[in-house]
């Protein structure tokens, strides 16, 4: 089962602009520590049990499946997805066509202990359009912030939506309806004003919209090629956060 989003990933040229960046833009940030692949990061965790991880590579790893977008500028380049049994969801996805890898990850964090986890991820050509998924093998609590630590000066409360731009919108929706089963809902955007595809997975939305229908996605495509392009998140006010690459739109929390 598809729980949520469980995070976004936000890459950075340096660990520590990117630190600096969410702190100065009223976020609470925890030291992450470092992946085996070369990788360390910082964690923007929030209320709804999801979180930003800002992340940068500690050295160069091309066989990477992010270190592409590095040279680029990076921002959000992919979008993770929280599930109870990795192994049956791949079978499951495998059924529908979709074909997903699972391998083992961790993170040494500062104080010493090492979190251990599962992921699945698709092709290296699907990345960010498609999510990777993961399943914890350490308690969840070990590896999100949690309580005060997702607490936050500007009063963000949780992700709303993420907006992925795409190429081939009907290709893509395809893709989702096969890993959600559903088909979605056609939607016109409330902010951008254009067509896009809308799945729900749990609390939250990913909405998909063709490239060439506004600025901010052609920018993505042009950059990065297709993925996520911004993401919204619920806070007490409304405003835009620019993250480095990553374009974050606050939106107003009623409940």
């Amino acid at each position: 089962m598809l729980r949520q989003i469980d995070h976004l990933v936000v890459l950075f040229p340096e660990l520590e602009e990117a630190v600096g960046l969410a702190e100065r833009a009223g976020f609470t940030v925890v030291r992450g520590g470092e992946h085996p692949t070369g990788t360390h990061n910082a964690l923007v965790g929030f209320a709804d049990g999801s979180y930003l991880e800002l992340i940068a590579f500690r050295e160069a790893n091309p066989h990477h499946r992010w270190y592409r977008f590095v040279e680029p500028g990076g921002g959000i380049v992919d979008v993770c997805l929280l599930v109870d049994d990795i192994a049956a969801e791949v079978h499951r996805l495998a059924e529908r066509g979709l074909v997903y890898q699972i391998s083992e990850g961790s993170r040494r964090r500062p104080d010493g202990v090492t979190i251990a986890w599962k992921n699945a991820t698709p092709s290296d050509e699907l990345t960010g359009i498609l999510p990777f998924l993961i399943e914890d093998v350490t308690p969840r609590s070990e590896r999100v912030p949690h309580g005060p630590l997702a607490e936050h000066p500007n009063g963000t409360r949780g992700i709303a939506e993420l907006v992925i731009a795409v190429e081939d919108l009907a290709g893509a929706a395809a893709l989702w309806q096969a890993l959600t089963g559903n088909d979605g809902s056609e939607e016109v955007d409330p902010v951008l004003g254009i067509p896009a595809r809308c799945f729900v997975v749990g609390p939250h939305r990913v909405r998909l919209a063709a490239a060439g229908t506004h600025p901010v996605l052609s920018e993505r495509l042009a950059r990065l090629g297709p993925g996520p392009a911004l993401a919204r998140l619920w806070a007490w006010t409304e405003h835009e956060i620019q993250l480095g690459a990553a374009r974050l739109q606050l939106r107003r929390f009623d409940g």
